[in-house]
Order: structure tokens, then C-alpha cells, then sequence
């Protein structure tokens, strides 16, 4: 046997460099399969696989037609094509890509959820719903595409269907009309203020660490800040967000996070008992899909807005964010109609209504870090399409 032969490493072991994300080491290996003329189309699939998951779209491209060339029939390598010129935004190459995916597998799941988004990127909405449904129609339950279906549904203006899917996928809280009282929340502002804004301390310490702790053990679940139907924008707002479904809330590992929701339903019963109106009128509310945000020196959210600004938004009744630590030099929240400056401080809890009227930014962060659990109690949901 040739020396040579022996230091090839086999495809299983390339494959568990990938996963294990030693991406220069596969390549390494890769290129030499492809020095001594050994290659496969399965070489240069998993070597377009590396450029991909380094952003080297150029060569991505590069390596998964050549796989394709030597095996047209891989669904795989044409999907993966289509989403590597899908992020270059050659959208109509990438729907072709796609097609041939589907052209061999018409089941295939995510070559038809990625088609169903290519549509919608091309604002073509009847095609993209098309392939939203058939998604769907191939599996119920498929978290992702009820998550895309329900955003793209929201977009295009049917809100109630939106939701719906929305729910689906992440579950939802219904704020309870009878709080059983386990914390010893204090009541730091109220009706006298005249300016609707609820402030309490939920005087638990732990609970607090407890949740930055969660933030900075589960790294994975880290994306940076989005604003609501705008995406990415640094000068707008720059946080490292973890969103959190309801579902989560019964799995291992999210007990801290399940105790700090019904201490915040402790808060927003004592917000109905200052308004009397809220108790008769508005008693049951639900909680949607919330975040833990974590802002670092320079880190924002410093663009003036309210939490229902538009027809996307009109299910949100109230906001609310609790501040996990106490924070030096800036970090405020400012509400510019009632020209109020909160200063953050470990526990506090704010429950505000989510108008125009309650306007406010967060202000940039000069010291430290600033970490907010945050989100919405809409209007409850009818379940029933």
C-alpha cells in the first residue's frame, strides 16, 4: 500500500472535523484527497460545505457545482447551492437550485421551505405561500416553517392567521385571572405618577443571577438584537439577544426562567388593582415569545419607538422588562413624553402601555454590561382560524 494512501483520512473522519468545526483541518485534508487525484463528488461537496460555513461564498460555489457535475442526482448538494447563492442574493439561481432539489425529492422539507423564502425574498407572495403550505402539508409540525410561515403571514398583512402559526410553533402564557403570591415584589411607583408606567422590585437577587448565568451558559441560543419587521440594525439597536417560546418554559433547564414569569404575573395583578378599569375590562392577557438582552459598553437600543406601531404589532396591550443588574454610567431608559430617565438596578420591573403615547429608547451603555428580560401581554388569541 502507498504511504500516501494511508494518511487519508476517510470521509467519516472529514465529516466529524466539520461537526466538530476544525474546518481548516477537513479542508486541509480534503485538498490533499484532491492533490493525489482521489476525489469524488463527495469530496468536493463537503469541501463546499466548509467554504459555506466560513462565508466564502466564491468558493462554495465553486466546490458544490463540481460535486454536482460528477453527481446530478445529489438533492443535498443542490440545495446547499441554492442557499450558498441565495446569501450572494442571486435569488434566481438559487430558486433553480432548489427546483432541482425538489425535482428529485418533491417531499424534500427544507428545499421547499427555502424555496417558499426565496419567493417571498422576490416578492412573489402566492408562490411563496404555496410553498409555505406544502412545507406544512409534508410536516404539521415542523417548528421552523410554522416559525417562517407565521412571519411571512404577519407581513403580508393577515394578522390573525399570523399569530396563529405563531402560537404553533411557540406556545403562549395566558396571564392566570387568580396569581397565587410566592414573591415579595415591592411596589416602587404607582397611579400617583399619572403616567401609567407600573414599577416594582422583585426582591430576588438569585433569581436575577440566576437568569444572566442561564444568558451566558447557553452561548447557542445567541443572535444578535433585531428590531420587530426591520431585522439587523446596529444604529438602531446593538444587544446579543437569547429568544425564549413559551414551550421552553417546560423544559430542563428553564425552571429560573418559568419563576421569573410568574413573579411578572405577580406585578401585572397588582397593576389591575391601581387601574380598576384593567380588572374589569381587560383581565386576561397573553404572553407571547420574550428575549434576554444583554448589552455591552456601547450597546444600545437607542432609536425612539413604541411597542404597537403599526398593523403587525396591534395584538400588543402592554410591554414589560425587568433589569437583571444594576448599571453604573448610561443604560437608561428614557420615555420622552413624560421626560422620565429609569436607571437600571437589579430587579426593577416595569409594565407600560404599549402606545405612542409611551415612546421611549435605550440609552447608550458607557460601563459594564446591561442585561433586561423583556416582552409583550398582547390581546388573547382565538384559537379557532
Amino acid at each position: 500500500m502507498d504511504v500516501e494512501q494511508i494518511k487519508i483520512k476517510s470521509a467519516e473522519q472529514i465529516i466529524q472535523l466539520i461537526e466538530n468545526k476544525k474546518f481548516q483541518e477537513a479542508e486541509k485534508e480534503l485538498l490533499f484527497i484532491i492533490k493525489k487525484k482521489k476525489e469524488n463528488y463527495q469530496t468536493y461537496f463537503l469541501l463546499g460545505n466548509i467554504y459555506a460555513l466560513l462565508k466564502k461564498q466564491k468558493q462554495a460555489i465553486e466546490y458544490l457545482n463540481k460535486s454536482i457535475k460528477l453527481n446530478s442526482d445529489n438533492k443535498v448538494a443542490h440545495y446547499f447551492l441554492g442557499l450558498v447563492l441565495d446569501e450572494v442574493d442571486e435569488l434566481e439561481n438559487s430558486k433553480l437550485s432548489f427546483e432541482k432539489a425538489l425535482k428529485l425529492d418533491p417531499e424534500y422539507l427544507y428545499a421547499n421551505l427555502a424555496l417558499a423564502l426565496n419567493y417571498e425574498k422576490q416578492n412573489n407572495f402566492n408562490k411563496a405561500k404555496e410553498f409555505f403550505e406544502k412545507t406544512l402539508s409534508i410536516k404539521n409540525d415542523f417548528i421552523l416553517g410554522n416559525q417562517k410561515y407565521a412571519n411571512f403571514l404577519i407581513k403580508i398583512g393577515e394578522i390573525t392567521k399570523g399569530q396563529y402559526y405563531t402560537y404553533k410553533y411557540a406556545g403562549v402564557i395566558r396571564i392566570k385571572e387568580k396569581v397565587i403570591k410566592n414573591s415579595n415584589i415591592v411596589r416602587e411607583s404607582g397611579p400617583e405618577n399619572k403616567n401609567f408606567i407600573g414599577c416594582w422590585n422583585i426582591k430576588n437577587n438569585n433569581l436575577c443571577e440566576n437568569i444572566i448565568n442561564f444568558f451566558e451558559q447557553r452561548k447557542d441560543l445567541h443572535h444578535k438584537g433585531e428590531i420587530s419587521q426591520s431585522g439587523k440594525n446596529e444604529e438602531a439597536k446593538k444587544s446579543i439577544d437569547i429568544s425564549l417560546n413559551p414551550r421552553n418554559l417546560n423544559e430542563k433547564g428553564f425552571e429560573n426562567i418559568k419563576l421569573f414569569i410568574e413573579t411578572l404575573q405577580e406585578c401585572f395583578e397588582d397593576y389591575k388593582n391601581q387601574w380598576p378599569f384593567l380588572k374589569n375590562n381587560i383581565n386576561v392577557l397573553d404572553i407571547p415569545s420574550f428575549n434576554i438582552q444583554k448589552y455591552e459598553i456601547g450597546g444600545h437600543f437607542n432609536m425612539m419607538h413604541c411597542e404597537r406601531a403599526n398593523l403587525q404589532s396591534m395584538q400588543r396591550v402592554f410591554a414589560w422588562m425587568t433589569y437583571l443588574n444594576d448599571v453604573e454610567d448610561g443604560g437608561g431608559t428614557y420615555f420622552e413624553h413624560f421626560n422620565l430617565r429609569i436607571k437600571p438596578t437589579k430587579g426593577k420591573t416595569l409594565i407600560w402601555p404599549a402606545e405612542w403615547t409611551h415612546a421611549h429608547r435605550g440609552e447608550i451603555l458607557n460601563k459594564g454590561n446591561k442585561y433586561i428580560i423583556t416582552g409583550w401581554m398582547n390581546f388573547p388569541f382565538n384559537f379557532r382560524l
